[in-house]
Formats: C-alpha cells, structure tokens, sequence
C-alpha cells in the first residue's frame, strides 16, 4: 500500500504516526469527527506534512480564513458608525474567530479526539522525523526484499551448474568415447586431478543447454523451482542469441568461470548490484529482467533439496553412469 502512493498516516499529538490508511477510510474518520480539517497527515506522494483538507484537496473552510481587516476611518464614517464600538466588536469578533480557527465544532469531534490533535506547533518538529523514519522503512523492506531475490537467483544458479553441467559432461564424455577423441572421466575423478579446470569445464558445459532453455521459454530448472523467469521488454522469453550472450556474461562478469579466488568478488559485486539496484549487469545491458513469484516455505526446501541432490548426481557420477548404459545397448 505504501508504495503504491495509497498509504495515508495519520500524526497525533505525540507526533507518532498512525497507518498506513486509505483515502476512503481517511474520509470516514473525518466524517466522523476523529481527525479535523487541520489534522496533519502525509503519504509518500508528498514530500511534508500537511493538514488533512489541503492533503484532501478540499477549499478553505470558514474555520481556517484569515481575520478580516480592522475597518478604515473613511469606511467607519461611511456606516455611520462610532469608531470605538466597531474596534470593540472586531476585537471580540477576532478572539471568537481566533478560538473556531484551532478548535472543531463540538459536533465534529468523536470519542477517540482526545487520541489526536489539530494542527499544533509541537507537532511538526516531529513530522520531519516520521518523515525520514517511514522513509528508511520503505528502502529497508525495499534492500531485504531485494536480497531474498538475489539469494534465490544464486541457488537457482547453483541446480543449474550441477544438473546441465552434469547431463552435459556425461554427454561431452560419451561423445569421446564413441569417437575415441578424447577420455573424459567423472567430475569427481577430474576434479582430484585439477579441480580449477574441472570447474571451468563445467561451467562451460553448461553454457549451451542453459542458453537453449532459457531462449525457448525463459526457465531453467533451478530457476522454475524458485519462480524465477528471464524475459525480454515485451515479457517474453529472450530468444537464443539472447540467452546465449546473457549465460555468457554471467559466467564471465557473474561467475568469473568459477576460479577461486575471483568467483567470490564478482559474486558479492553482482550481489550488491542487484540488492542496490533490482538489476544486475547483464541484464541491463541486454535489456532484460528476471520476473519472481512468491516462494512458500515449503518450495525453499524444495529447492534446496534439489540442490543437494543435483551435485549428488554429479559427484556420485550417476549421469555418468546413465550415459555408459545407454552407450552400451547401442
């Protein structure tokens, strides 16, 4: 509500606020005599606090005009009128007015006024603070929930490495084994040889499926578990040439191709990026955005016990193993 602009708060004489409220229950309130026509109130369309028929944009009621002028001597002449007794009456004309412009009319005043108060001096000091604060709570809800969006595209990222890294290398090695090319043996097995290589290798595996997937239709699997879709400026899938530069620069600018100790600080850039901003690098470079649905609990176990079993299958050399026996009956 408020970051729609729909959020009205309302200050009593604390200068606490109170909302966020609407612009019809605000109208209720003041129908019913719990806030007055001089109430402060404020929502993030405004840059201050202002009082309630100015916010609402009502004109000036009789109770907010100015006292009139005192009556010229000419003027005073002109009605035949002494003077004295015309300043008496404006005097005591002006005292009454004086007490209707800051008190509301007992019949608009409700059982909950003694909560709230008109427009009073010792209350706009503290606006300027509820002002800041409100402020700093939107930026706050507005950073976290940023960095929940990025902590889901790390482990969307992640089941992707392991599941369309797997399947490919297990593809790439039977290849070379059919041809008698090259002998590329299980992640595991490669890794104690050369464990920076077979990261790398890896991650490039993954570049083509990866790519294929997303041009098609936006999704990868880590990135369907956690409701996560990349689309272009019309909201549909981006396309292969697309897909293809954007798998490519988030494993350059992204991933750095997973070599220690550079992976570790283009993933807290990226993640700074994207909590700071909502986009990262890539995708505003390539004029894309990554669209997000609500997770439940349940789908962040999910999710996470994807993850667990993806780089089982990888480390475990099961793709491996499927690609051999279907290798074998042909």
């Amino acid at each position: 509500m408020i970051e729609s602009g729909d959020g009205w708060f309302v200050a009593d004489r604390e200068g606490q606020a109170t909302g966020p409220l609407t612009r019809p229950q605000l109208l209720e309130l003041r129908e019913q005599g719990k806030i007055g026509d001089q109430h402060l109130v404020w929502t993030l369309r405004q840059a201050e606090w202002v009082p309630l028929r100015r916010a609402l944009g009502m004109g000036v009621s009789t109770a907010d005009a100015p006292p009139k002028p005192p009556m010229s001597r000419a003027s005073t002449a002109k009605n035949g009128q002494k003077p004295a007794a015309r300043a008496s009456r404006s005097g005591d004309s002006q005292k009454r007015g004086g007490s209707q412009a800051t008190e509301v009319p007992a019949h608009r005043k409700g059982p909950a006024w003694s909560d709230l108060s008109t427009h009073k001096a010792e209350a706009v000091p503290a606006t300027e603070t509820l002002l800041k604060a409100d402020r700093r709570k939107a930026l706050t809800a507005q950073s976290q929930e940023r960095a929940g969006e990025a902590l889901r595209r790390f482990f969307a990222r992640q089941i992707d490495l392991a599941l369309l890294g797997g399947i490919t290398w297990a593809a790439v090695s039977m290849i070379g084994i059919r041809t008698g090319a090259w002998l590329l043996s299980t992640p595991d097995q490669e890794m104690q040889q050369s464990a920076i290589a077979a990261l790398v290798l890896l991650l490039v595996l993954a570049l083509p499926l990866e790519a294929l997937l997303l041009g098609l239709s936006g999704y990868t699997p880590g990135k369907w578990l956690l409701g996560l879709r990349v689309v272009n400026g019309r909201g549909a899938a981006p396309g292969m040439s697309t897909a293809l530069q954007r798998a490519t620069r988030v494993a350059l600018a992204g991933q750095a191709l997973l070599i220690p100790p550079f992976v570790l600080f283009t993933y807290a850039i990226a993640f700074g990026k994207l909590s700071n901003s909502g986009l990262t690098a890539w995708d505003h470079t390539l004029g894309l955005k990554v669209q997000r649905t609500p997770l439940s609990s349940n789908q962040w176990w999910l999710a996470l016990g994807a993850l667990v079993f993806a780089w089982v299958m990888v480390m475990d050399g099961v793709w491996m193993r499927i690609a051999y026996e279907i290798l074998g009956r042909y």
